[in-house]
């Protein structure tokens, strides 16, 4: 099964240096040891000016803003998602699905805009309804689709290609009773199905049906496919008796004809609380998720929604309900990092804390570098730093632990720097 990817590596509300420096290199340090999932540093509240420079002056990304942790459509949605143009036949439609295994395709009109939903259910709905005892349907498509769907020969295509309503007609009945049943029809209308016999052949041609198909891996005459040609009629050979043929045009049509045209579908940042019903009584158990011009971002299953009910996070620099964003308890928070008193948070799993007196965050992440025998990028290197020498107010007595220091010149030490120049620039950018 598919797993969330998405792990948010969480700082404070009202965010302090300290807090926006260690969370974005934590998220750098935990991206480094685990390829299997993605982990975003964010924070949930707006930056001061004295972060907005220092993160100016190492060049890192700002973090994700969020305020709400609750999980979104976005979050647990599968993107990148097969779509079907609405003109697709249904044959290729279905081969499409049953070689990725897939339930339900979104159906995209020419400008990719959504238009609607097309599954197994309509598949079954289609199949029930083609077994029906007649001798002819009437069916939307056009002759390179049945010649596709029918695997079959074309020995000439017609200058009429385009879509059109079919009424496709078996000839298993005698020639009287079959020239009665095409009177009934327009000839340009008609796909007629015949195998070998060349009298048949012959008066449907001379009727000018749209197109002939020749059944049961049988042959027409040169002549008349010569005379085929003059009266501007489709020629094509089929490997598939009548009945096969005809039930193999009818899925040839173009899926839009069977879809379930877009009536509902769920924007990329609903909440999952909000839509999770809509999905459960859904025909196809299922929602597409769409933009605001409704292109197409990804699906939502109702399997998911089951799976996927809460979101991961890692606090930093924070243990405090008060202090997180807003559905922080409706998370599965999986690490704790902070310097401060452990707060109120109370976890389901097995969550790891590491919580130590220390004057940063940031000097704890340092550690965990250190620990884990990562090298952080220079900008990163340097962002920690800055978050250390900020935090203990420039390595003021009072607020600076030995561990501090000792990791403020192991990353220093990294990248050639000393301590006195980076607290130099960090002076000269938080002042400027």
């Amino acid at each position: 099964m598919r797993e969330v990817k998405n792990i948010y590596v969480v700082g404070r509300q009202n965010p302090d240096v300290d807090s926006v420096t260690s969370t974005i290199g934590y998220a750098e340090l935990k991206n480094a040891l685990d390829r299997e999932n993605n982990y975003i540093a964010t924070v949930s509240g707006n930056m001061d000016l004295s972060t907005q420079k220092i993160l100016s002056l190492f060049g890192s990304l700002l973090p994700k803003y969020i305020l709400d942790l609750r999980l979104r459509v976005e979050d647990v949605m599968t993107k990148n998602v097969i779509q079907v143009s609405k003109d697709s036949p249904v044959t290729e439609v279905f081969k499409i699905m049953l070689k990725n295994d897939i339930l339900v395709v979104p159906v995209v009109e020419e400008n990719k805009r959504f238009f609607g939903y097309f599954g197994m259910v309509d598949i079954a709905r289609k199949s029930i309804s083609s077994v029906m005892p007649d001798i002819f349907r009437k069916i939307k498509t056009s002759i390179d689709m049945i010649s596709k769907a029918v695997s079959g020969d074309v020995l000439y295509s017609s200058s009429k290609d385009d879509v059109f309503i079919a009424n496709v007609i078996m000839g298993v009945i005698d020639p009287e009773g079959l020239m009665k049943v095409v009177e009934r029809f327009d000839p340009e209308n008609i796909v007629m199905i015949l195998a070998n016999r060349e009298d048949l052949q012959k008066r449907a041609i001379e009727l000018g049906v749209r197109c002939l198909i020749v059944s049961n891996g049988y042959n027409i005459s040169e002549r008349l496919l010569e005379e085929a040609k003059r009266k501007d009629v489709a020629i094509i050979l089929s490997e598939y008796d009548a009945f096969a043929t005809a039930g193999l045009i009818e899925w040839s049509a173009p899926v839009e004809t069977l879809i379930d045209k877009a009536t509902s579908f769920v924007m990329h940042d609903d909440l999952i609380d909000d839509i999770k019903e809509a999905v459960y009584g859904s025909n196809h158990r299922a929602a597409v998720v769409i933009d605001n011009d409704k292109n197409v971002l990804g699906i939502l299953t109702r399997t998911d929604i089951i799976k996927y009910n809460k979101r991961k996070v890692i606090l930093i620099d924070h243990s405090s309900s008060t202090n997180a964003p807003k559905g922080i308890l409706r998370c599965d928070i999986l690490e704790i990092i902070d310097h401060h008193r452990l707060g109120d948070i109370q976890t389901g799993l097995v969550t790891r804390y590491r919580i130590e007196p220390w004057g940063a965050t940031s000097s704890i992440v340092v550690d965990e570098f250190a620990k884990n025998g990562v090298k952080p990028t220079k900008s990163t290197a340097m962002l920690l730093a800055g978050g250390i020498i900020y935090n203990t107010d420039f390595l003021s007595k009072n607020k600076t632990t030995e561990n501090d220091v000792k990791m403020l010149k192991w990353i220093c030490n990294l990248y050639d720097k000393s301590v006195e120049s980076v607290i130099g620039e960090i002076k000269k950018a938080v002042n400027s």
